[in-house]
């Protein structure tokens, strides 16, 4: 069930009126859990048993965490969960992953060993309701979070139909306490709440589907577009995923504030960072600061020296490209940002220069086209197909002399996108001068909203972050 759907608005639109119509904070807890439950169920009813097996595993192990008199048996519990969780993960999304390769390194050594392939339906959302309740089972272990008693609130926190599918990330700490504030409408809550997810309509139909248009057909065969048409293809391709993703994760946040739950920001204009590192505090913030907190700092992190750092950093990010998909590709994606992060801070290091947020124009310039050729490896299928790809792009391979022209309507694209930034994004910032008025930038999101009735594709693309 797609947020830009029709099945989505009757669903949404009768689980806000049954919702407000109840009395009880537990009865809205549990009627927001079913609608969830069913949400999920939608896609596949038989995956809902295994969400429900994730959340009792949660609140299983939150309760016994909490009970245990010693700090080897909190460990121990800590350790069967955070297993139980991960092998969940690990057997629906990469067992024929490492099947598969474990076949290939077989046949490279000679030893032609064969492995099994279960060819599973990748359960929707796995990715990140497994995170949810890893972040849970953590978070009572270092007592940041009070083990739950009430199992509804786990399922509620697991299952919230906003942030299931694609995120945001949202940790217990955060969401837990808003259950225990009564939830009343708010005329404030909700027009933010509204204004949100029809930016983030704007974003995925308007922005991210019709540069899907212009990336899909160059990624689909490299190496019948020209050199100016790869570029163009790339570029398309990272406006696509951006603004796919931030605009799923702003109809999240305005969805979760019409039953009166906050969700944190998940995009802050990575577009605008001038080092890979501040990219990383500005894209996907909710996945890259859980990597940070549950990963890196638990590895060693910047406390036991040099070498330990940039060890966990490449651990960490190497995971992270892996949790995107069972594929070596994300694993190579993962591998450059851990590169450039590392020489990120060597340099700083080496300049004595502290981290901070201010704009370079050659930092930037530097950061986004790494971003850019990264974004290739991501996107492409096979390593092979990725290499052909930024061959062309460079010109180290003969390419056809097939130009990428911009579809006419693209220009409007484009035309909202900067009056969307100017409005919202750090240039905002970055230019004292300007001020604009709410009622200016209501009106400018306004009109964006209107003229994406006119530039929706025919063919609705579907949530890139989905398949992870």
């Amino acid at each position: 069930m797609s947020f830009d759907s029709l099945a989505f608005a009757v669903f949404f639109f009768c689980s806000f009126f049954i919702y407000w119509r109840l009395r009880s904070e537990e009865g809205k807890r549990l009627f927001l859990t079913l609608a969830s439950l069913f949400f999920y169920g939608f896609w596949d009813v038989r995956y809902v048993a295994l969400m429900v097996f994730v959340m009792a595993v949660a609140y299983a192990a939150g309760r016994l965490i909490d009970a245990a008199s010693t700090d080897g048996r909190r460990k121990t519990w800590l350790f069967v969960a955070v297993a139980l969780h991960l092998s969940v993960l690990l057997f629906f999304k990469y067992f024929d992953f490492f099947a598969d390769s474990s076949a290939r390194l077989s046949l490279a050594l000679g030893l032609g060993v064969s492995f099994p392939r279960l060819e599973l339906v990748l359960p929707i959302g796995i990715s990140f309701y497994t995170f949810h309740a890893i972040s849970y089972t953590v978070d009572v272990y270092r007592r940041q979070v009070v083990a739950e008693r009430d199992p509804m609130r786990i399922a509620l926190y697991i299952s919230f139909f906003p942030q299931l599918i694609a995120g945001p990330i949202v940790r217990s700490t955060f969401f837990l306490p808003q259950m225990r504030i009564p939830k009343v409408r708010d005329a404030d809550q909700l027009a933010a709440g509204l204004k949100s997810f029809a930016l983030g309509i704007v974003f995925k139909t308007v922005l991210a589907d019709n540069l899907a248009t212009i990336a899909d057909p160059v990624f689909a065969d490299p190496g019948a577009w020209s050199t100016q048409a790869l570029w163009i293809g790339a570029l398309a391709y990272y406006g696509q995923i951006y603004f796919d993703f931030a605009g799923y994760s702003l109809m999240a946040i305005g969805a979760a504030a019409w039953f009166g739950y906050t969700l944190p920001d998940n995009f802050l204009w990575p577009c605008t960072a001038s080092s890979v590192t501040e990219f990383w505090r500005r894209w996907h913030v909710s996945l890259s600061s859980w990597l940070r907190d549950y990963l890196y700092i638990p590895l060693g992190g910047s406390r036991r020296g040099r070498w330990i750092m940039y060890a966990s950093l490449w651990t960490t990010m190497l995971l992270g490209g892996l949790w995107h998909g069972a594929s070596w590709n994300f694993v190579i994606w993962g591998a450059l940002h851990g590169f450039a992060l590392s020489v990120h801070k060597i340099w700083r290091d080496l300049k004595g220069r502290p981290a901070d947020d201010r704009f370079h124009a050659a930092g930037w310039l530097l950061t986004q086209l790494w971003v850019l050729f990264a974004w290739v490896f991501f996107r492409c299928h096979e390593f092979d197909t990725a290499l052909d790809f930024l061959a062309g792009m460079f010109g180290l391979r003969e390419s056809p002399d097939v130009p990428q022209q911009l579809p006419a309507y693209l220009i409007a694209v484009i035309a909202i996108a900067l009056l969307v930034d100017a409005l919202t994004g750090r240039w905002r910032a970055a230019l004292p001068g300007i001020r604009v008025s709410s009622a200016s930038h209501a009106a400018v999101i306004g009109c964006a909203f209107a003229l994406a009735l006119w530039l929706i594709p025919l063919t609705a693309v579907p949530f890139i972050y989905f398949q992870f």
